[in-house]
């Protein structure tokens, strides 16, 4: 297993960003913060809003990762201005590579491009259903910073 990090061209971009606002949409419908009604255009206007530059967009950095020479995935860091900090704003393995420790292995090649670039944290959000990542991220030894609960109530 030989993973690295690679810049996106401009079509891995293009299906990265068309597919990522779909998982984006159907995330937040999942977790019950967004209506399935508008959630499409909701989420693309937050990637115009975070990317309106695509691939140019100043602190933002995407990266289709591969294992060799296989596309296996992609990865969007965010660096803050001072690049003390790092954001993991999507990373994805494709379905058929999961479970293969992959995910795992894609998260310790960030983090080595993070520690080159001399970043003290990495900071990312996972939806609270996502067991699988949650599980992924603490075994990583990432920590929980914030809860943010909801009860949804009965009608009637």
């Amino acid at each position: 297993m030989t993973i690295s990090l690679e810049h996106m061209t401009q079509l891995d971009y293009d299906n990265f960003y068309e597919n990522s606002i779909y998982e984006y949409a159907n995330e937040h419908i999942k977790s019950g913060n967004w209506k399935k009604e508008g959630a499409i255009a909701r989420a693309r206007k937050a990637f115009e809003n975070l990317l309106p530059n695509g691939l140019a967009t100043d602190g933002e950095y995407l990266f289709s990762i591969f294992n060799s020479n296989e596309n296996i995935g992609y990865c969007w860091l965010h660096f803050s201005g001072d690049n003390n900090k790092s954001f993991i704003y999507d990373i994805h393995i494709d379905e058929k590579f999961r479970g293969e420790g992959l995910g795992e292995a894609a998260m310790l090649g960030i983090e080595n491009y993070c520690k080159e670039r001399k970043v003290q944290s990495i900071g990312l959000h996972v939806f609270g259903h996502n067991q699988r990542a949650v599980s992924l991220y603490n075994k990583m030894g990432f920590q929980v910073t914030n809860y943010r609960m909801e009860k949804v109530l009965d009608e009637g």
